[in-house]
C-alpha cells in the first residue's frame, strides 16, 4: 500500500509531499484515503472545522469505513444531541480527580513494567516490553477487561487501524472486537464491578443501551492504548536521539507536565480526526464548501503552524506552552486525554531513571515505522544500557 499523503511521515516530521500540499493556498483539494476531500492544515482552520459541530458532521465515518460502528454507540461516530447525551456519561470518568486517585495504580504498573524490562536485557525491545504494555495494562484496569486478553484485542484492533488490510477484513475484525466487547459487557451488566463500565451501569443503567455500552468500551479500549503506547515508543526514540531533550525528561521534575505537551506537539501520533463531512454551507480559510465535501484535519501541519508555534520544526521540552490539537479540539476532543498525559509524564522519567545509559541497540535507519493507520509510531524499538 503507498502511503496516503496525509499519513506520510519523514520520521518524526511531516513529508515533504504534505508540506507541499500545505502550501497552496486555503484547503487544497486532494485524494484521501476516504476519496476525495478538502485538507485542512492551518491551526486556526483546524479549529474551525473541528470546533463547528452544526455545518460539520461526523457522521460520514460510519458510511465511509463501511462499518456499523455507530451503531453500536461508537461515540466518534455521533453527532449532537446524540454525542452530547454520551459524552456527559463518560467525562466524569475522566476528571483530573479521578485520575489523581489512580496514578498509585500507574506507577506500580510502570515500576513492574520496567522490572520486566530489567528482566529481559540488558538489551530489549521497547515496544512490546515497555510502550505497550505499559498503557494496555492500565486501561485494561480501568474497563475491567482481563488483562490476560490483551494479546488478542492489540492483534485485533491493530489490523481493525491498519488501512493496509482490505476493507473487508477490516470490518472482519471489527466484528470480531464488538463481539468480544459484548461478552464483556453482558458479564459486567450480571456483575458490575469498580471499574468504569460497571460504574456506567450502575449510574446509568437504564439510560443507556446494551449497544451504547458495548461502543464506549470499543471506542475506550482503541484509544486507550493505541495512541499512548505509539507516543510511549515514539517519544522514546525522540528522546534517544535528542540527548539534550532527553536531560530535560529525565532530571527536572518541574518541566515534565511542559514537556509532555511538546513532546505531544512535536510528534502528533494521530496524523488527522475523523473526516468531516459538510453539511451546510460554510467558508474555511477563505474557501466555500458545499453540502456533501469531506474535510481531512492534518494535526501534525496543524501543531507545525508557524503563525501559533516559533520555530515549530525545533523540539524544545523547555518551550512555554503553546496551543496544540493533539487531542483535537471542540466536542470531539479527546475525552481520556488527563490520562494520556499522566501515563507519559509517569511512564518517561522513570524510565529514563531507571535506565540512565539507555541507548539504541541498532542504526536509527533501521528502526520500522508504522505508515498505514491512523496512528503513527514505530513497530519495534531495540535497545540496549
Amino acid at each position: 500500500m503507498t502511503t496516503p499523503v496525509e499519513m506520510s511521515r519523514d520520521r518524526f516530521d511531516p513529508s515533504p509531499a504534505l508540506r507541499e500540499l500545505a502550501g497552496q493556498p486555503g484547503l487544497p483539494r486532494f485524494t484521501s484515503v476516504f476519496g476525495p476531500a478538502r485538507l485542512a492544515v492551518r491551526h486556526e482552520d483546524v479549529r474551525a472545522v473541528y470546533g463547528n459541530s452544526v455545518e460539520f458532521s461526523n457522521g460520514a465515518q460510519t458510511r465511509l469505513q463501511g462499518t456499523e460502528s455507530a451503531d453500536v454507540g461508537f461515540i466518534l461516530g455521533y453527532d449532537p444531541p446524540e454525542h452530547t447525551r454520551l459524552r456527559r456519561m463518560i467525562a466524569p470518568e475522566f476528571t483530573l480527580r479521578r485520575m489523581r486517585a489512580i496514578q498509585p495504580r500507574i506507577v506500580t504498573i510502570v515500576d513492574s513494567a520496567l522490572d520486566a524490562l530489567a528482566a529481559a536485557g540488558p538489551g530489549a525491545d521497547l515496544v512490546s516490553t515497555f510502550a505497550l504494555p505499559v498503557p494496555s495494562l492500565v486501561i485494561c484496569e480501568l474497563l475491567g477487561v482481563p488483562y490476560e486478553d490483551r494479546d488478542r484485542f492489540q492483534l485485533l484492533t491493530t489490523r481493525q487501524l491498519d488501512f493496509a488490510v482490505p476493507l473487508e477484513e477490516r470490518n472482519q475484525v471489527g466484528q470480531e472486537v464488538a463481539e468480544y466487547l459484548r461478552e464483556l459487557v453482558s458479564r459486567h451488566q450480571a456483575s458490575p464491578g469498580d471499574d468504569l463500565i460497571g460504574e456506567l451501569i450502575r449510574l446509568y443503567g437504564a439510560d443507556l443501551s446494551f449497544a451504547e455500552l458495548v461502543g464506549v468500551s470499543h471506542m475506550l479500549l482503541i484509544a486507550g492504548h493505541e495512541t499512548t503506547s505509539n507516543m510511549l515508543g515514539l517519544g522514546s526514540l525522540l528522546l534517544l536521539e535528542n540527548p539534550a531533550q532527553l536531560a530535560v525528561m529525565r532530571d527536572s521534575p518541574d518541566a515534565v507536565e511542559g514537556a509532555v505537551e511538546e513532546l505531544l506537539r512535536y510528534l502528533s501520533v494521530v496524523h488527522f480526526g475523523l473526516p468531516r463531512e459538510v453539511v451546510a454551507e460554510v467558508t474555511v480559510g477563505g474557501d466555500t464548501l458545499s453540502v456533501g465535501e469531506l474535510v481531512v484535519c492534518s494535526i501534525v501541519l496543524a501543531n507545525r503552524d508557524a503563525a501559533v508555534v516559533d520555530d515549530p520544526d525545533r523540539l524544545d521540552l523547555t518551550r512555554r506552552a503553546t496551543p496544540h490539537l493533539a487531542f483535537g479540539h471542540g466536542i470531539h476532543h479527546c475525552v481520556g486525554a488527563p490520562l494520556a498525559r499522566l501515563e507519559m509524564a509517569i511512564a518517561f522519567p522513570a524510565l529514563l531513571r531507571r535506565f540512565p545509559t539507555l541507548r539504541l541497540a541498532v542504526p536509527a535507519a533501521e528502526i520500522p515505522f508504522h505508515t498505514t493507520g491512523p496512528v503513527y509510531g514505530v513497530q519495534s524499538l531495540p535497545v540496549a544500557w
